[in-house]
């Protein structure tokens, strides 16, 4: 990126992340070490040319580096002190831009990652478990997400495990994107029959504490209780 050429912090804060990509490829660095895939998965539309460009430009400048043992990058200490620059820029935008999506916007297969990286481990049932999601809209998505306290990982076919681990959300992904990001509650999205819950009833009532949902998902409800 050239240079603005002005002796100012916000001028050369920008210089570092105002190229198209590098301050998302920061966001997603926060969740812990990624590989090159998996940050591409995160990025829909980025191509390869340009993620290994962004991922030298930081590298470079000392904000990432190589976690080792094919770990993928990992953010420095200077990489890890952004995450209040995200969290100030995600909680001004929530307040001041952010509206419904856009029907382009509704990407089940993002979704599903965002959700994979709020998992609340703890929570979680001692065995393997599967949750199976089917989701309609303009871009309707199958995917699988099986659950450990070690660890979490998203599949684009059934993994073939125990029927008695799985819980199956049906619904439309704009009702998911709500839950996610804060704009509703799950119980009421399952109310208004826009997303169903089946499954071992012990595990249908326990789904709801297994995901934390968006980081910002607690300044969305502050900001629309204060709008009502």
């Amino acid at each position: 990126m050239k240079t603005y050429g002005q002796y100012c912090p916000v001028a050369k804060a920008a210089e570092v992340l105002g190229d198209r990509w590098t301050l998302l490829l920061v966001r997603d660095l926060l969740f812990g070490p990624l590989g090159f895939n998996e940050l591409a998965r995160g990025l829909p539309g980025i191509s390869r040319s340009v993620l290994s460009s962004r991922l030298r430009h930081l590298e470079r400048l000392g904000l990432i580096e190589l976690a080792g043992a094919g770990a993928g990058y990992q953010l420095t200490g200077p990489g890890r002190q952004l995450s209040g620059v995200v969290r100030a820029l995600g909680e001004w935008a929530v307040h001041w831009v952010m509206e419904d999506p856009a029907q382009a916007e509704l990407d089940p297969d993002l979704l599903i990652l965002w959700i994979s990286r709020h998992v609340a481990a703890d929570a979680l049932p001692a065995h393997k478990t599967v949750v199976a999601f089917r989701l309609s809209g303009p871009k309707p998505g199958r995917l699988w997400m099986v659950l450990e306290r070690t660890g979490v990982s998203i599949c684009h076919t059934d993994p073939g495990l125990d029927p008695a681990s799985y819980v199956h959300l049906d619904g439309y992904v704009a009702a998911l994107y709500g839950v996610y990001s804060g704009r509703c509650e799950l119980n009421a999205q399952i109310a208004a029959g826009r997303l169903a819950l089946a499954g071992d009833p012990a595990l249908v009532r326990a789904f709801p504490s297994w995901f934390t949902w968006s980081s910002f998902a607690t300044t969305v409800r502050a900001a629309a209780r204060s709008a009502a």
